[in-house]
C-alpha cells in the first residue's frame, strides 16, 4: 500500500504560523486554568485590542494591508485563503497540533459541508496521522460525529487531551437533529449535546465555508454567546472560527491573515500547469449547432432566442443570438432558422412548436424536419464530439504515460538517464470523466460507455504493443456513482452526498489508485467527484455534458490541482529549468466547449472572486491534441554584439555563499532588546454606559460616562521559556539560555508581569535581531562557474504571454507573467528616454539563478538591462549594466506587496552582485520603466 509522505513546504508554514500567531500573549491552557465541571474547555484571555493587533501583524507578515484584511476583532473569525490542491486539509490539520502545543487548546471541531470532504479529512487524519505524532511529540485523538455514538461526544466534553471532532453542517442545523434535543436521560448538565459542545469553546474549522455554512440559520448555531443572549438556539459556541477555503465569500471575509493566489501556487510550482485540449471544431459554421438562449411568454404564443450561426456581410459567421422567432401562426409558417441567419445550413430548419414539458420542466423547440432542441442542451452531433473528447483523453493518457510527443513519438530524455514517462518514473497517471447522466455509461449500451471502449479498443494496440482482451479493458476503467434506497443509480448530487458508502472504495482505497499493479486508470463519475474530492495522479480532466457551462470551471480544473506522487508516494516536483510543455506536473483538461469559451468563463470566476481576472493560473491552449506555443526567437545582432557580450560576462558568474553567526554579537544584541521590552501589566479595564434611546427594532444609541483600570493578580501556565525562545526563533538552546540568564533585574520583572506577552514580543525581537544578523555575516564568494551563454537559446517555444520586443530586445518577444512586466518590456523596447538609449534587454533565462541561504529554489531576478548615456562632453557614450526586480512597488520594506521572503531574498542578491563588482548593478524593486530610470538618476 502506498504511503502518503509529510512534506515541509514553506508557504504550508507560513499559512500555519498566521493563524498560531494570532493568539500570540495569552496564557497557555492547562488543566488548572480550563477544566470545569465535567467540562475540559479553551480559554483565551486576549483582549479585543490585542486580537486586533495580533492579526494586523500576521497579515502584513503575508503582505496582506489591514484594509485588505478587513480586520473586525469582534467577530471571532479568521479567514485562510489557499489555491485547490496546495494541501488546505493537511494545512489546518497542522494547525490545530500547533495551536495545541503552543497555547495548550484541546478541543477542535473540522467543521465540513459534505460526506465527501468529511471522507476525504478523515482519510488524511488517518494517513498522517502517525507522522504528525512523530513530528509534534504528542497525539490529537480524532473520531468521526455519529448520533448513534455519543459517549464519543461525552468524552470529547471531558477528555483533558486534546481531541478533534469531524462534523458535516448537515449534523446539526436541524432542530429536529439529536444533538440539538434538550432533555434527553443521558444529557451532561442538563444541556442538549450542542449547548455542551459549546461550553468546551472549541476551535471551529471550517472547510469551504461558502458552501452552506454561511446560512442565517448555520451562522445562528456557529454564533458565539454573548452576553445577554436570551437565543434558544443551541450554539457550539465557538473560541475562534477558522475559515479555509480557495474563495471565501466578500461579505464573510474577515480577518484575512493568509492568502495564496491561483497564480501565485502555479507560478511558485505550487500545483500543476494546466493545458486545456480543445476538440471544437474550428470551421463549425457549417455545422447544425443550435442553443435555445431566450424565451419569452406573455398574452401571446412563446417566443424564442436561439444561438446558432449567423452569416456576416464580410462573409464569415459568428455564434450568436437571434431576434425573437415564433412558430406557426394560423396559415403563416413558422419562422425559417435559414432566414433568420442568412446560413443555408440551417435550410430545412423551420419551428414547428414551442413549448414547455411538464415532466422536467423544460422548454422544447421542434422543427419541421423532426429534430427538437432541449433547453439546456445542443443541437449538433453530440455523439462524434463525445467520441472526439475521449479519443483525446486516451491519447494525452498514454502520451504522459509512456514519454510519447504528439504526434506519439519517444520524447528525448531532458537529462541523462532520466526517463520521459510516468511510470518509467514511478508515477500511476489517472485520468477522470465528467458525464451528466449516469446511465450513458452504467448501462452495457450507454452512449459514453460505448465510445470510450470504441475509442480504447482502437488506441489501445498502438500504445501496449499489443492487443488487449476485452476483459483488460474492463479492468482499466471504473465508474462512482450515486444510488438510491432502492440500490437503483442516479443523477442525484444529493442521493450521494447523502450515500457514505458510495465513498468508500474512491476516498479510503484513494492511496491504492497510485500503486502501479492497479489496473485502474479512467475514472466515470457524475456528482461523486466534485468538490471534496481529488488525486494529486489525476493528469487528464474531461468533461462531457449536453450542455456547456454546466460546471464550474475552477472546479472542474481543482479536482486534479495537486502535485503528483510516486508508488511510494514521495512529491515529485519538477525542476526549475523544465521547459515548457515538458511537466511532469501537467493537467490537461478536455472540455466539451472551445478555449476561449472555457477561458473567458474560468476568468470570469476568477475576477469574481478576487476582483482580477490576473489573479488567475495562466492556461495552455491545446487545439485537437497540439499544444499552441508561441515561438520566441533570438535576435543575433544583439546576441553577438560587443555590449550584450560584456554584459553577459559581467553578470553571468555564479557564486558561493558562506554565512558565519558572531554567537557573541548575537547575544549581546539579543540581551539589550529583551532589556528593553516593556510589558504592561495584567489590568482589567471598567467603562460604565448609560443607554439613552432605544429603538422598536431593538437597536439602542448610548453615552459613555467615563472608564478606568485596575490592577488584577492572575496565576499564570508554568511556561519553559527556554523551550518556547529556542523553538521559536530557531536559536540553539545554549544560546537562547545564555540570553535568559544575562538578562538585567528590571527585564525580568518585565517579564514576571505578563509572561506570554513578554515571550510574544521577545520572539519577534529575536527573530528580528537573526535576519539583520544573518544578512551581515553573509558573505558571497565568485566562483569560475558562469552561466552559459549557451543557455540563451536561438529560439525556445512558451505558453505564457509575450510582449513584442522586436527594437531592443535580445529576443523578439519577451515572457512576461503580469502587466508591471509587459509595460516594462514594452518601454525599454523604445528607442530613447531623454539623454539614455537602450543598448539591449532580456528577460533573464530559468537558470540564471542566485543561491540564498535557506531557500533551496535560489532566487530568479526578472531582467537584463544594458543603457547608454551619451554625455555633454564630446567622447564615448558610457555604458551601464542592470539587473532588475519589478514588483508592485518601489519600496523593499513595503509589506502589502512584499513578503518577508521577497524582502530577504533582495537583499541577499544585493551582496551576490556586490560579489561581482558591480554595486550597483540590481535594482530591486521597481514598478515601472520610469521608477527603474530615477533609481538609477539616468531618468
Amino acid at each position: 500500500m502506498t504511503t502518503l509522505q509529510l512534506e515541509q513546504l514553506d508557504y504550508q508554514r507560513h499559512a500555519i504560523d498566521a493563524v498560531v500567531n494570532a493568539f500570540e500573549g495569552q496564557t497557555p491552557n492547562s488543566f488548572d486554568n480550563s477544566y470545569f465541571t465535567e467540562i475540559q474547555a479553551n480559554v483565551s484571555d486576549l483582549s479585543p485590542e490585542q486580537f486586533a493587533q495580533n492579526l494586523i501583524a500576521a497579515a502584513a507578515a503575508n503582505g496582506i494591508a489591514s484594509e485588505d484584511a478587513h480586520v473586525a476583532a469582534a467577530e471571532p473569525d479568521i479567514c485562510v485563503e489557499m489555491e485547490t490542491g496546495t494541501g488546505k486539509t493537511l494545512v489546518y490539520i497542522r494547525t490545530a497540533f500547533e495551536l495545541h502545543k503552543k497555547h495548550g487548546f484541546t478541543k477542535f471541531i473540522i467543521l465540513v459541508p459534505s460526506v465527501a470532504i468529511r471522507e476525504g479529512v478523515m482519510s488524511t487524519l488517518k494517513t498522517f496521522g502517525p507522522q504528525l505524532e512523530s513530528l509534534y511529540a504528542t497525539r490529537l485523538g480524532f473520531f468521526e460525529y455519529d448520533s448513534r455514538d455519543l459517549p464519543a461526544v461525552r468524552d470529547f466534553l471531558s477528555n483533558p487531551l486534546p481531541q478533534i471532532m469531524v462534523m458535516t453542517i448537515q449534523s446539526f442545523t436541524s432542530d429536529e437533529a439529536v444533538v440539538n434535543r434538550p432533555g434527553r436521560d443521558d444529557s451532561v448538565l442538563g444541556l442538549s449535546y450542542l449547548d455542551a459542545i459549546g461550553r468546551t469553546r472549541p476551535i471551529v474549522i471550517m472547510d469551504e465555508p461558502q458552501e452552506g455554512m454561511d446560512t442565517e440559520n448555520a451562522k445562528r448555531r456557529l454564533r458565539v454567546r454573548a452576553p445577554g443572549d436570551t437565543d434558544p438556539t443551541p450554539t457550539l459556541n465557538p473560541l475562534v472560527r477558522l475559515r479555509y477555503s480557495a474563495t471565501h465569500k466578500p461579505a464573510e471575509t474577515r480577518n484575512l491573515v493568509y492568502r495564496l493566489l491561483p497564480r501565485e501556487a502555479y507560478n511558485q510550482r505550487l500545483v500543476k500547469k494546466i493545458e486545456v485540449l480543445t476538440v471544437a471544431e474550428k470551421s463549425d459554421e457549417a455545422t447544425l449547432k443550435l442553443e435555445i438562449a431566450d424565451i419569452q411568454t406573455g398574452t401571446g404564443a412563446p417566443k424564442v432566442k436561439l444561438k446558432a450561426w449567423k452569416l456576416r456581410a464580410a462573409g464569415d459567421y459568428d455564434w450568436k443570438d437571434t431576434a425573437w422567432l415564433k412558430g406557426p401562426e394560423g396559415r403563416r409558417p413558422g419562422d425559417s432558422i435559414e432566414a433568420k441567419t442568412g446560413n443555408p445550413s440551417y435550410r430545412d430548419y423551420h419551428i414547428e412548436r414551442i413549448q414547455k414539458s411538464l415532466s422536467d420542466g423544460r422548454w422544447r423547440v421542434k422543427f419541421t424536419n423532426g429534430t427538437e432542441l432541449v433547453q439546456g442542451e445542443r443541437s449538433g452531433d453530440r455523439e462524434g464530439l463525445f467520441r472526439l473528447q475521449l479519443h483525446h483523453l486516451i491519447r494525452r493518457h498514454y502520451q504522459k504515460k509512456l514519454g510519447l510527443d504528439e504526434h506519439d513519438k519517444p520524447l528525448p530524455p531532458l537529462r541523462p538517464g532520466e526517463p520521459a514517462g510516468l511510470v518509467a518514473r514511478g508515477i500511476k497517471p489517472l485520468s477522470l470523466v465528467f458525464i451528466d447522466r449516469v446511465a450513458s455509461y452504467v448501462e452495457p449500451d450507454g452512449l459514453i460507455r460505448r465510445l470510450f471502449l470504441d475509442e480504447l479498443r482502437a488506441l489501445a494496440p498502438r500504445y501496449l504493443g499489443r492487443t488487449p482482451t476485452d476483459a483488460e479493458l474492463d479492468t482499466m476503467h471504473d465508474g462512482y456513482f450515486a444510488r438510491t434506497g432502492g440500490g437503483e443509480f442516479t443523477d442525484s448530487e444529493a442521493a450521494m452526498l447523502k450515500n457514505k458508502a458510495a465513498f468508500d472504495k474512491i476516498i479510503r482505497s484513494r492511496t491504492a489508485l497510485l500503486a502501479l499493479d492497479e489496473p485502474i486508470e479512467f475514472i466515470f463519475s457524475h456528482s461523486a467527484l466534485g468538490v471534496g474530492w481529488d488525486n494529486p495522479n489525476i493528469f487528464n480532466i474531461a468533461t462531457l455534458n449536453l450542455s456547456y457551462s454546466d460546471t464550474k470551471k475552477r472546479q472542474e480544473i481543482g479536482r486534479g490541482l495537486r502535485l503528483c506522487r510516486d508508488e511510494h508516494g514521495a512529491r515529485v516536483h519538477d525542476a526549475a529549468d523544465t521547459p515548457e510543455g515538458r511537466e511532469i506536473n501537467l493537467l490537461t483538461v478536455i472540455p466539451n466547449e472551445t478555449y476561449e469559451t472555457f477561458a473567458l468563463q474560468y476568468q470570469e470566476q476568477i475576477k469574481e472572486a478576487y476582483g482580477n481576472a490576473a489573479a488567475g493560473s495562466p492556461l495552455r491552449k491545446n487545439e485537437k491534441g497540439r499544444a499552441k506555443k508561441k515561438t520566441v526567437r533570438r535576435r543575433d545582432e544583439v546576441y553577438t554584439s560587443p555590449a550584450f557580450k560584456a554584459f553577459w560576462d559581467k553578470l553571468a558568474r555564479r557564486t558561493r555563499y558562506t554565512v558565519a553567526f558572531d554567537e557573541a554579537q548575537l547575544i549581546r544584541r539579543g540581551v539589550e532588546a529583551l532589556d528593553a521590552l516593556t510589558v504592561p501589566a495584567y489590568r482589567a479595564e471598567i467603562a460604565l454606559n448609560r443607554i439613552d434611546h432605544m429603538a422598536a427594532d431593538g437597536g439602542f444609541s448610548h453615552a459613555h460616562l467615563g472608564s478606568d483600570t485596575a490592577a488584577l493578580s492572575a496565576t499564570f501556565a508554568p511556561t519553559d521559556l527556554l523551550e518556547q525562545l529556542s523553538d521559536r526563533t530557531a536559536l540553539a538552546r545554549p544560546t537562547a539560555f545564555k540570553i535568559l540568564c544575562a538578562l538585567a533585574p528590571a527585564a525580568r520583572r518585565q517579564l514576571l508581569r505578563n509572561p506570554p506577552v513578554w515571550l510574544q514580543h521577545a520572539v519577534a525581537a529575536l527573530q528580528h535581531i537573526e535576519r539583520e544578523e544573518m544578512l551581515r555575516a553573509l558573505t558571497y564568494t565568485p566562483t569560475a562557474e558562469i552561466v552559459p551563454l549557451t543557455s540563451l537559446l536561438e529560439s525556445f517555444e512558451t505558453f505564457r504571454p509575450v510582449t513584442p520586443t522586436p527594437k531592443r530586445g535580445l529576443y523578439d518577444h519577451a515572457p512576461t507573467d503580469s502587466e508591471i512586466e509587459a509595460d516594462f518590456a514594452t518601454s525599454a523596447d523604445a528607442d530613447h528616454f531623454g539623454g539614455c538609449q537602450v543598448v539591449c534587454f532580456l528577460k533573464l533565462p530559468d537558470d540564471y539563478v542566485i543561491p540564498i541561504p535557506g531557500h533551496a529554489e535560489g532566487y530568479r531576478p526578472d531582467w537584463g538591462v544594458v543603457l547608454e548615456q551619451t554625455s555633454l562632453a564630446e567622447g564615448e557614450p558610457e555604458r551601464f549594466q542592470f539587473v532588475v526586480e519589478t514588483k508592485g512597488t518601489d519600496l523593499i520594506d513595503d509589506a502589502r506587496a512584499l513578503t518577508g521572503d521577497e524582502q530577504f531574498k533582495i537583499r541577499c542578491a544585493k551582496k551576490h552582485f556586490a560579489a561581482l563588482g558591480v554595486e550597483a548593478a540590481f535594482v530591486a524593486p521597481v514598478k515601472s520603466w520610469r521608477s527603474f530610470l530615477e533609481k538609477t538618476g539616468l531618468s
